[in-house]
């Protein structure tokens, strides 16, 4: 069977309409045939899941329940940014600092369409975890700055989950809306998600957040208030058809996962943190000018694949991935985590951050802590990981540890560099090895070579010019076929 026709019958590892709807051709180079996986197959993996969550119905019920517990905007606001911090004692953080905080949370405001900053302050504190935010002077400080300046039309508060006591009490003495950090990172969530996929899981990541606002609502109201059943229902329905389409989503990735082990494709997941030019790195490793990075917080909510050669000429896929960033709660990540585990499952992993960032130290050990976790939960702890320090074109030469990999993805400094360390980790881990076969020039053992396996050189023997010898990379199960077809063909 050709491996066209091979490509028409793996409808039963994957649906039909992925496989009809995205093209494999074949690609004539000096005689040699070898699978080409189209770009519109890689790019548009995501978009062949259609399950009807491509249409997320919103009914008035959630609607309202939505406008009161996350308070989208779509007009905009110009805000006032408060980054709190714990001054001193075992809860304060030591590796960052208040100002890097403040300037993550003005970068997420920026980050949505229509919001502007308007002013931003660090206020220091003894402890989170208390039910008035601020102490009184503080209170009165923040409290005559913005009834005062009518170019505050919000304030976001940087800390993870406010209580709707909290935000109730605080709107009413401030007078404009009140935000906390899970509901800006969830409108931009909102903004950025175009694909079904991205729109499923941010819908799921809402209702952790709807779901334990309303219970602080009640017990705030120490019993007063009860959630009535209409809206538990509203809520529990769709949670339960989102959870459904998730489980649905989760087999659609394991038959694109199957689908690319079947072809033995090898692949190489690119993580890092939010902006830390995952994107511009695949473009630079792959060469594909289709690929538009953009310099903003969560620009990529889609996990995609890309196709890439390797110096020893193998096809491989590099798999782009949402961005991690620090101080949110599991919660909104969690949905996330069906379409992560196509990076996680990946052969090898590369872990990009930017050495230019004021903060990449926290960023890097906040990206570690968080793969170790995945990695752990995946029963995956083994996976080679190749640290990669980005944007090097924007410091001092020498800033970087020697032992990590320096590259600028806008320059193409340090590429080819990394291409070799990718391709020395990848070949090790999927067994992969650079075999040299003295074959008949024309044969049909050099055909089923070039067929089957990634034939890096073939130039003729010197001693015999009949014959070629051919270098291979082929895995163990590859040889193994070969060994089969040779004794088959005596």
């Amino acid at each position: 069977m050709s491996i066209l026709q091979k490509l028409w019958h793996i409808n039963k590892y994957v649906p039909a309409k992925f496989v009809k709807s995205n093209l494999f051709s074949l690609k004539n180079n000096n005689t040699l045939k070898s699978c080409v996986i189209t770009k519109r197959l890689i790019h548009n993996e995501q978009d062949d899941y259609d399950e009807n969550p491509n249409k997320i119905d919103i009914d008035a019920g959630y609607t309202e329940i939505l406008t009161q517990f996350i308070n989208p905007s779509i007009s905009g606001h110009k805000t006032l940014v408060i980054q709190p911090y714990i001054k001193w004692g075992k809860n304060k953080k030591t590796i960052t600092s208040p100002d890097l905080q403040l300037n993550e949370a003005v970068a997420l405001v920026k980050t949505l369409p229509k919001w502007t900053v308007t002013d931003s302050m660090c206020i220091s504190m003894m402890t989170l975890k208390k039910d008035y935010i601020f102490g009184k002077g503080n209170l009165d400080m923040l409290t005559k700055k913005i009834r005062s300046n009518s170019k505050i039309t919000a304030v976001f508060i940087s800390m993870n989950l406010l209580r709707p006591i909290q935000i109730k009490d605080l709107q009413e003495l401030f007078g404009v809306p009140v935000y906390d950090r899970y509901s800006i990172v969830i409108q931009i969530f909102r903004v950025h998600a175009k694909t079904t996929e991205a729109k499923l899981q941010v819908a799921l990541a809402e209702l952790p957040y709807i779901w334990t606002k309303l219970n602080w609502t009640a017990e705030d109201s120490g019993g007063r208030i009860n959630l009535s059943e209409s809206r538990r229902m509203i809520l529990h329905s769709r949670e339960s058809k989102l959870k459904n389409s998730l489980k649905k989503l989760k087999e659609h990735r394991k038959l694109i996962r199957q689908h690319r082990k079947n072809l033995d494709i090898p692949s190489v997941a690119v993580v890092g943190y939010t902006n830390a030019g995952k994107t511009c790195l695949i473009k630079a490793l792959t060469g594909d000018a289709s690929l538009t990075p953009e310099n903003k917080l969560f620009a990529t909510l889609d996990t995609t694949a890309h196709e890439g050669i390797l110096p020893c000429k193998l096809k491989i896929l590099y798999v782009d991935t949402i961005g991690f960033i620090q101080d949110i709660p599991e919660g909104l990540i969690e949905p996330f985590v069906a379409t992560f585990e196509d990076a996680i499952l990946s052969d090898v992993i590369v872990h990009v951050y930017d050495a230019s960032h004021p903060d990449k130290h926290a960023q890097v050990i906040h990206v570690k802590e968080t793969l170790t976790k995945i990695m752990s939960e995946l029963l995956d702890e083994e996976k080679p990981v190749i640290e990669v320090a980005n944007k090097c074109d924007l410091i001092p030469a020498g800033t970087v540890s020697e032992d990590i990999l320096t590259v600028s993805s806008t320059q193409s400094h340090g590429i080819d560099l990394l291409r070799n360390e990718i391709q020395k980790k990848l070949l090790s881990v999927t067994g992969r090895q650079s075999v040299t076969i003295r074959v008949k020039s024309g044969s049909s053992i050099a055909s089923w070579l070039y067929k089957e396996t990634t034939v890096v050189n073939a130039e003729p023997d010197e001693k015999d010019l009949q014959y070629i010898l051919m270098s291979v990379i082929a895995t163990e199960h590859q040889m193994h076929k070969f060994r089969k077809f040779l004794k088959n063909n005596k």
